[in-house]
């Protein structure tokens, strides 16, 4: 089994196999010792034999370090020529190792080791390349990668097209700037592609956030409603700006789409409102009339505002506000001589035990002086003689 250990993240400076051998020899290989073995009998190895399967075998574990860490650092994505030659190396030597068996009880003198040790050399060279292209595209690429990520960790059915016809044109970007060994002369392919990012995560955001409220707009009558269908209309034109503005920006589409969804919703129920008083207005005119103020009755009464339901609709409707205000005034008035009736009690039970004037502070001072006072007293009583007290 291949043995994976840890390396740097960075790589200042190229690898060498040799420093991989040392660090990986001292770990057993691949190849397993039962295969040494015949019958009962046990294949006794020489110390060069030996010292040739450690080397193989660290070669072959230094190949797969290198292997996981392009993985793990995208190399596909970053630098995608030099990877792919350096993964077409590591089939090679794949296939060498399988090969890598004993023949004819003289396996050491044609195993083709030093084949692996060159060839896995090759493959460390490669992907020392590979690395320090990175370091030329990463910068270039930062913007795109964070388009990238971001349109992947949204709902993207429907997009898996152009989604990937735009990573395939970055790769080739990235292969570009790799081969030329820097940026300069493909300014416009990035920006380009910068662009085409931008406008398919505006597309994917606004697919995901207005596909439902849509479809209930779409159900609207505008010859019903043509007031209430323009204004959710315009709701639905201010979400589409706001996330062509920012696509990220989900407390403030977030809030845009409830408000859009409020003005579907009474939309809708205008509609049926209007359609139920058409049904009824050429054979009762005064019956809708009445329909209607008799939804005030019950709000009348709570209030104490019958005499209200002698006025139009339009007048009931400003006698509702004015007592629903007056009430909510009583009441806010209420607290306030509520809290200045606790206040000057307190301020009097402060004067008792303090002998101050501690009206001029709040409630919550009022009632820490209070406590302050009543522990001093406390402790002064206890610490008194009993004689005394």
């Amino acid at each position: 089994m291949l043995i994976s250990l840890p390396i740097k993240q960075q790589f200042k400076f190229p690898v060498k196999l040799s420093a991989i051998l040392l660090a990986t020899s001292m770990f057993s290989g691949c190849v397993s010792m039962a295969e040494f073995t015949s019958g009962g009998d046990s294949l006794v190895l020489s110390e060069a034999a030996t010292e040739e399967m450690n080397a193989v075998n660290a070669a072959m574990n230094a190949v797969e370090i290198l292997y996981q860490r392009g993985n793990k650092q995208d190399l596909s994505y970053y630098s995608p020529i030099n990877f792919k030659l350096a993964l077409t190396k590591r089939d090679e030597l794949l296939k060498m190792y399988e090969n890598y068996t004993p023949n004819s009880g003289n396996w050491f003198s044609n195993s083709g080791s030093e084949d692996i040790e060159v060839e896995s050399e090759l493959f460390v060279q490669r992907m020392n390349k590979s690395f320090q292209a990175k370091a030329i595209t990463e910068p270039l690429l930062s913007a795109i990668r964070d388009h990238d990520e971001f349109i992947r960790s949204v709902e993207i059915a429907g997009f898996e097209a152009r989604i990937d016809k735009l990573r395939d044109s970055t790769i080739r970007y990235a292969g570009q700037v790799e081969t030329r060994g820097t940026g300069l002369g493909l300014e416009h392919q990035k920006t380009k592609l910068e662009r085409d990012y931008k406008a398919l995560e505006v597309d994917i955001v606004k697919r995901k956030v207005l596909r439902s409220p849509t479809t209930e707009f779409n159900q609207l009558n505008q010859d019903i409603v043509p007031e209430s269908y323009s204004r959710a209309l315009n709701g639905l034109y201010s979400l589409e700006r706001l996330i062509e503005k920012d696509p990220r920006d989900n407390t403030a589409i977030q809030k845009q789409l409830k408000r859009t969804y409020t003005k579907i919703k009474q939309a809708e129920s205008i509609a049926k409102e209007v359609v139920w008083v058409k049904s009824r207005i050429q054979t009762s005119a005064e019956r809708v009339v009445i329909n209607y103020r008799e939804h005030l009755s019950s709000l009348n009464s709570y209030l104490g505002t019958e005499e209200l339901t002698a006025l139009d609709f339009q007048s009931q409707v400003s006698g509702i506000k004015d007592a629903v205000a007056s009430k909510l005034s009583k009441r806010a008035q209420d607290k306030v001589n509520n809290d200045q009736d606790l206040r000057n009690q307190l301020a009097e039970l402060g004067r008792l035990l303090t002998g101050q004037d501690m009206s001029k502070y709040s409630i919550n001072q009022q009632v820490d002086s209070l406590i302050f006072a009543a522990r001093t007293l406390v402790d002064e009583s206890v610490d008194m003689p009993i004689t005394q007290r």
